[in-house]
């Protein structure tokens, strides 16, 4: 409205009523509702329980599961530059999950926002296979399998033979209790969780877990991980 009005009104007259304008703005629900996100999105960051706390190491990653959530995940991963490794339950799975991520970056590709070298260059650091212990490289393990108790807990009593020592195990349950999934790694010290949303390559939002018996070092791992995917993290 006020550009439409800099072409009918003089100059001296369309500032005072972009002033206006500016004013009515600034005092609207919208702009408190702005301000409180930018506080908000800072204020969070600050996490007491975790100064002094170092994240561990991370070089690698493994996300367990290619569907919707799984595939996202990775290309969160992916965007941030860190090598990943996707496991699906068969060679059919890992096939179709690694569809669903190409797809993802040929989207990007055909709308410009990224060229062909870059395209390349995420395609070769993203493997998908079914073959799980494969997961035992990585320094941190994402979870994103069916929203079933039983399931999780099989997974991560899984994880938590094969995985190297110190690395961590996520979960990326929405609602199940995971001190449950935790112990049945047999190294619940390990073990948060990172809560994705979908898309997880675009929300920026990501929920860290503490569980009951996490090591501080591996929440602010967690923590470090979301920054580094350009995520607002919130323990």
């Amino acid at each position: 409205e006020m550009v439409a009005q800099s072409a009918k009104v003089p100059l001296a007259e369309g500032l005072l009523r972009e002033r206006a304008q500016f004013m009515d703005l600034m005092a609207s629900t919208q702009s408190r509702a702005l301000r409180h996100a930018f506080f908000a999105e800072r204020e969070v960051l600050r996490v007491p329980s975790l100064d002094g706390i170092a994240p561990r190491k991370i070089e690698t990653v493994g996300v367990l599961g290619a569907g919707t959530m799984g595939a996202g995940i990775a290309v969160a991963l992916s965007y941030a530059g860190l090598p990943v490794t996707v496991i699906e339950t068969s060679a059919a799975a890992a096939e179709a999950g690694k569809e669903r991520i190409k797809a993802t970056y040929d989207r990007a590709l055909k709308s410009g926002r990224i060229d062909a070298s870059v395209h390349a260059r995420r395609m070769a650091s993203t493997t998908v296979s079914d073959r799980f212990e494969t997961l035992g490289a990585c320094d941190l393990i994402v979870e994103a399998v069916f929203e079933d108790m039983a399931i999780k807990q099989d997974v991560f009593c899984r994880l938590g033979a094969i995985a190297k020592p110190g690395a961590v195990l996520a979960t990326n349950t929405s609602y199940l209790d995971i001190d449950p999934i935790a112990a049945a790694s047999g190294r619940a010290h390990d073990v948060i969780g990172i809560h994705f949303f979908v898309p997880a390559n675009i929300m920026k939002l990501v929920e860290v877990i503490r569980c009951a018996k996490s090591d501080l070092s591996a929440v602010a791992t967690g923590v470090a991980l979301a920054k580094r995917l350009g995520k607002v993290p919130v323990v």
